[in-house]
């Protein structure tokens, strides 16, 4: 990044239309460059000697039950919720928290406030009753369990259906003639000839790494994320590593929509539709499609890892950037789900570094006000300070150009979420055996080319491209073959928003 850029805000990016570059190819300084090469030579060891991790959440398996994956407690995904841990614990009588009576103006770039009006007297019911209207005396501040409540015993057959029904189970249902044809072959086989229920760190790193038009994009959000401190990075990478595997990611992608849930799915809770200022796609989450008792903690977060693991798809063009919109417009409490803030702000700090550009928080609710004196503290500093609060279209526009923003959030784009449903002809090739170990075998055969060119470059001084170029494109086709025999087609591809040579037009 040449020095009058480097200090830049972030509003001054997005007025420029100036991508950020720094410590991003090829932009890299010579410091950069010597840290990747450091980082390589660690991963590198490591493939040779890390233990083998544990597949812990198998969809095709050992599927997981509500229970025993995070329905009663808070642990599906093995995720550490700290610093939000406190969101999900009773507030002392003493200490709940109220709404301040005065306020600062919101800053362009960061979340600094919470309001420019004056809120009602907060002595009468504490912030959830003052924040959802709710001003009866006898009102006491509400903390929220950090999960989505399991089903009750007298919950009737239709409510249980409609929390738990797959995309699968939906189509089954309602056109009886499809039994004989899954969506997805419900045969997985894992890649590089892996055991079902283990994977190597190797195999779990090329599957992550290729998703990246460039392996050194994938490893250089580590580096970002941990402040250029190479062992930190490397611990990371484990970590993230381990998770994946452990949630299966890799079927999760397989079975993709088939498994997730569909009311989910169906009503449009969160989606991808434009790009931003800078190319980043941009996903809009409506908040008041989220009621939390019409579907499972398992349901949203195999949702989740679906769209953010999708999400790199989308974002090849924007170095694994996305733009997140919150539509917080005519929410209600029943809407409000603190477990499921605190495991997307989880997600995309631990295991999807560098993934968020920007949040955007859309807000003309009283509502949300009350909320966010709650979140605001516990939410890591790094993550706020991408958190961008607006409350009108016009505060939008330094972000996104109005003719890119949908019309349902005041925009000029005629786009209007319809969930499109999988059709078994869509998948037919991932039945075809022959066809997919050849692109295998391809895939193989490209990652030893490029981790063959990765050592040869750690071993003399030569520039980034000079050794590896070649070996990098190869590998970037043969993922593009591979994909459709081990990644069911998404949504993004029935609305034409991924091509078949996987350019994206949003």
């Amino acid at each position: 990044m040449a020095p009058a850029e480097a200090s830049l805000t972030l509003l001054e990016h997005y007025a420029r239309r100036l991508p950020l570059t720094e410590g991003r190819l090829p932009s890299l300084s010579a410091d950069q460059i010597a840290k990747l090469r450091h980082l390589w030579h660690l991963l590198l060891s490591e493939f040779d000697t890390a233990a083998t991790l544990p597949v812990l959440f198998s969809l095709a398996h050992a599927p997981a039950t509500d229970a025993a994956a995070g329905e009663l407690d808070t642990d599906l995904t093995a995720l550490s919720f700290e610093p939000l841990v406190s969101l999900g614990s009773k507030p002392d009588k003493d200490n709940s928290p109220t709404p301040p009576r005065t306020t600062t103006a919101t800053s362009a770039t960061t979340v600094q406030a919470t309001s420019t009006r004056d809120p009602p007297d907060s002595g009468s019911g504490g912030w959830f009753s003052w924040a959802s209207g709710s001003r009866s005396s006898s009102a006491t501040p509400v903390a929220d369990t950090g999960t989505s409540a399991p089903a009750s015993i007298s919950d009737s057959a239709e409510t249980v259906r409609l929390r738990r029904e797959t995309v699968q189970e939906y189509i089954y249902r309602t056109n009886p003639a499809t039994l004989a044809a899954p969506l997805v072959p419900p045969s997985f086989t894992p890649l590089f000839d892996q055991p079902a229920l283990t994977r190597s760190f190797c195999a779990a790193f090329w599957q992550a790494a290729t998703q990246m038009r460039d392996p050194d994009s994938w490893v250089l959000r580590f580096l970002r994320a941990r402040k250029w401190d190479v062992d930190q990075a490397l611990d990371m990478i484990r970590k993230t590593l381990a998770w994946r595997v452990g949630q299966a990611i890799d079927e999760v992608a397989y079975f993709g929509e088939s498994k997730l849930h569909h009311h989910t799915m169906d009503t449009g809770l969160a989606f991808a539709c434009t790009t931003d200022r800078l190319g980043c796609p941009v996903y809009v989450v409506r908040v008041r499609a989220n009621v939390a008792h019409n579907r499972s903690i398992l349901a949203i977060k195999r949702f989740l890892c679906w769209q953010l693991e999708t999400s790199q798809l989308l974002a090849a063009d924007s170095d694994g950037r996305v733009t997140i919109l919150f539509d917080l417009s005519d929410v209600t409490r029943e809407n409000i789900d603190l477990g499921l803030v605190r495991m997307l702000i989880t997600l995309l700090s631990n295991y999807f570094p560098e993934t968020l550009g920007i949040m955007i928080l859309y807000v003309n609710s009283w509502f949300f006000w009350g909320l966010w004196t709650v979140i605001a503290p516990f939410i890591d500093p790094v993550v706020k300070s991408k958190i961008v609060m607006v409350r009108s279209t016009r505060e939008i526009a330094p972000y996104i150009d109005l003719d890119q923003l949908p019309l349902e959030l005041g925009g000029q784009k005629p786009f209007s979420y319809n969930y499109i449903q999988p059709t078994s002809e869509e998948n037919a090739c991932m039945a075809d055996t022959a066809a997919r170990q050849a692109a295998e075998r391809d895939y193989v055969s490209a990652i030893v080319d490029y981790e063959n060119d990765t050592r040869q470059w750690l071993a003399q001084p030569a520039g980034i491209y000079s050794v590896r170029c070649a070996a990098r494109d190869k590998l970037r086709q043969a993922v593009v073959d591979l994909d459709p025999f081990v990644r069911s087609r998404t949504l993004h591809h029935r609305l034409g928003q991924l091509k078949p040579d996987y350019t994206v037009a949003l």
